[in-house]
């Protein structure tokens, strides 16, 4: 069975459900119906039906068939994660990423953080400050105080991403710290932004987030453009 056909039938059937061809709740057709339509084998299109109902599109029903499930941000989620871990890409371009989700993070907190979160923030906030002067040890932290940013937004796509891309810079931007030897004012804007998220101020708290990761981005450019980090983030691992 070539894995070309069986991705080619996944991702036929993918778009018919993106684009409502099948909408939630319906069943899908028989698969002898299906495999005369995509001219496939009945182990092909098995294999692709399988793909979609791991991945959260569908679910088979005892007795009853192939159905479309509602799609919400977990599926959405099951189906981007994978692909984001397994392409290589570079570190200036995953911080360019970055910067767009933590912009929108930052707003969303300072309108739907609770007392809860911005708690959390406020004494991640002070790990940070006491963290300062060791950039190793300051990059987890720092991780943390972005999380829970993109945490206290209440999008949960937003807080998944973040983890996603953190786990993925984490070791990149520790080395990066480390040849920078210093956390580049993040304790300034840190304080700045959880004072914006605390006081509700949206725009304040994207612009400030905005501006913080415009510093970081410019550092990462000439970071790379000079070789201290001796080739390291010419890609992610993917």
């Amino acid at each position: 069975m070539a894995a070309s056909l069986v991705e080619q039938t996944y991702n036929r059937l993918l778009d018919m459900i993106i684009k409502k061809e099948y909408r939630p709740g319906d069943r899908l057709p028989s698969e002898m119906v299906l495999c005369e339509g995509f001219e496939v084998s009945r182990n092909t299109l098995r294999a692709a039906l399988n793909k979609l109902a791991a991945l959260g599109f569908t679910e088979t029903r005892k007795g009853g068939g192939t159905y479309v499930k509602e799609v919400d941000s977990d599926v959405y989620l099951n189906f981007f994660i994978p692909a984001l871990l397994t392409h290589k890409v570079s570190l200036l371009e995953m911080m360019c990423f970055r910067k767009g989700i933590e912009v929108e993070a930052a707003r969303q907190a300072a309108k739907e953080a609770t007392a809860e979160d911005i708690g959390r923030l406020e004494r991640l906030l002070e790990r940070c400050r006491e963290l300062n002067d060791d950039v190793v040890a300051f990059a987890s932290a720092d991780t943390e105080f972005h999380t829970c940013i993109a945490k206290a937004s209440g999008n949960k796509m937003l807080e998944k991403i973040t983890e996603i891309i953190w786990v993925m810079i984490l070791p990149e931007m520790k080395d990066f710290l480390v040849a920078q030897g210093e956390t580049i004012d993040s304790i300034f804007y840190h304080d700045m932004i959880f004072r914006c998220i605390a006081y509700r101020k949206s725009d304040e708290a994207a612009y400030l987030m905005d501006r913080h990761m415009a510093l970081i981005i410019e550092r990462v450019k000439k970071y790379v453009a000079s070789g201290d980090n001796g080739g390291r983030c010419e890609s992610l691992p993917g």
